[in-house]
Formats: C-alpha cells, structure tokens, sequence
C-alpha cells in the first residue's frame, strides 16, 4: 500500500508482516488504517517544514524517508498515540543529514520564523513594518531559543512534542520556551508589539 497527497509527497509502503505461520513474521503492532490516517493528517505540514530548506523534489524524498522511519518506530512504540513530536525529531535527523553532505548547517534563520508576524497584506505599511521589525529581533535569538519557536509557532507543536522532537524534557522546554519568548518581547524593536509569545500559554 502506497499512500499519496495533493503535495505529490509518497507514503511508506506500510506491509509490515508475513504470511500467518511463515518463519519470521511479525504481528501487525500498528494498523495500515490508523497510519494512514496520521499520515494524511500530517503531511502536508511536514513536508512544508522540510521544503523551507530542501526544496520541494528532496523534501518528497526525505518527507518519504521519515514517514517510513516513523512506522517502523511507532511498531516498536504502540503506546505512542499520536507521536508528532517523534515525526519532527526524525525530519530534523534528515534534514541534518542532507546538509550535511552537502557542507551546511541545519539552522533556523529569521525568515522561517515570519509567520509569527501573522498574515502580511501587500499593501499593508503596518503589517511589513512589524514584519521587518520581528525579523531584526529574531536575529537577536540563540538558535536554541530559534528553534525553539520554530517548532511550538510555526510546526504548531505542543510542548511535549517539541521536546520530544528537540530531545530535551518537557520542563526543560518549558524553562527554553519561557526564555525564548521574553528575549523576543525584549528584542530591540519589539516594545510596541505583542509577539506571538506573549498572546499564548505554555502548554503541554
């Protein structure tokens, strides 16, 4: 079974287990069903998380690769719900390797994070205005703290997943999260604003 969506991006083929009785079969953990519907749930959003620094032809390939990862991880992990924050820690294994290879670092630059600013109408002075004010404060961030935002603001993820996909405790991600939200609500720039941070909980 090969699932696709409207990005053009492949599923995994997702047949996990042998013949009833063969040597080495293994029970079916994780249904095709319940992937799937993961699967369909999260693509899209994966895949514009990697195509801001692959490109759309690599992200298809690597959005693949982890998705596969994925499956064969949640076998292993049935009691994982839904595991997103596992999704994203894989794609930021990948995206890692293809830079990699190719003499770059997996960093989050200023400009992935301009959806924080909210929507910009073209001819909205305002909008632009704050656009490049939070871009010169977001320039002022760690990249810890850059990454940080990436995945809570822009990957939408809750602060268990975040940690999860960043590789650190929930209470640590807090304390990371925390920081990183006042450092921007102090940035050079930024007094006049309510950043996104200021407008949200921390969650878990």
């Amino acid at each position: 079974m090969t699932l696709h969506d409207q990005s053009g991006v492949m599923g995994p083929g997702l047949r996990m287990a042998g013949a009833p009785g063969t040597v080495g079969a293994v029970p079916v953990v994780l249904g095709e069903a319940e992937f799937g519907e993961f699967y369909h749930a999260h693509v899209d959003k994966l895949f514009s998380f990697l195509s801001r620094r692959t490109g759309r032809d690599v992200a298809r390939e690597l959005a693949d690769h982890v998705f596969e990862q994925l499956f064969t991880w949640w076998q292993k992990h049935p009691d994982q719900a839904e595991p997103v924050g596992m999704l994203y820690r894989l794609a930021r294994c990948r995206l890692y390797d293809y830079l990699r290879r190719r003499g770059r670092e997996l960093t989050v630059e200023p400009s992935d994070l301009e959806d924080l600013a909210g929507g910009v109408d073209g001819d909205d002075f305002a909008a632009v205005d704050r656009l490049h004010d939070l871009r010169k404060a977001l320039a002022t961030l760690t990249e810890q703290q850059r990454q940080t935002l990436l995945m809570k603001y822009v990957a939408n993820l809750s602060v268990a997943e975040c940690a999860e996909a960043l590789g650190t405790g929930v209470d640590n991600m807090k304390k990371i999260l925390g920081k990183a939200r006042e450092a921007l609500r102090q940035a050079p720039g930024m007094e006049a604003y309510n950043s996104a941070g200021t407008a949200k909980e921390v969650r878990g």
